[in-house]
């Protein structure tokens, strides 16, 4: 069995990833999306190393974190992505819509 998501709040404007997202996870991770930018006037960094394995899901969850944040005109960020990430990512060609470099 994965590892549980973990979301954890390192600061302003700073949130860490930590265990595997998986298809239940991402749907009752969806959302946490809303608390990740709940007040903030300031761009929010998710930092993703900790991801333990990236699929579909992963993407799909981020995507939408990311589409909450711009409701709110807040950007998201991903920083210390995983080369699978980004190859999903770019593969679906989504990487400036999760701040992918």
């Amino acid at each position: 069995m994965s590892e549980a998501l973990r979301i954890e709040h390192v600061g302003a404007g700073q949130v860490r990833l930590a265990g595997a997202v998986g298809f239940e996870q991402a749907a009752a991770a969806f959302g946490r999306g809303a608390e990740l930018v709940d007040g903030s006037t300031q761009d929010v960094t998710v930092d993703v190393s900790g991801l333990r394995a990236v699929d579909s899901a992963t993407l799909a969850l981020l995507l939408a974190w990311a589409a909450e944040a711009a409701r709110r005109n807040v950007r998201l960020h991903l920083a210390a992505v995983p080369a699978d990430l980004t190859a999903l990512a770019h593969l679906c060609d989504a990487e400036p819509l999760l701040g992918i470099d």
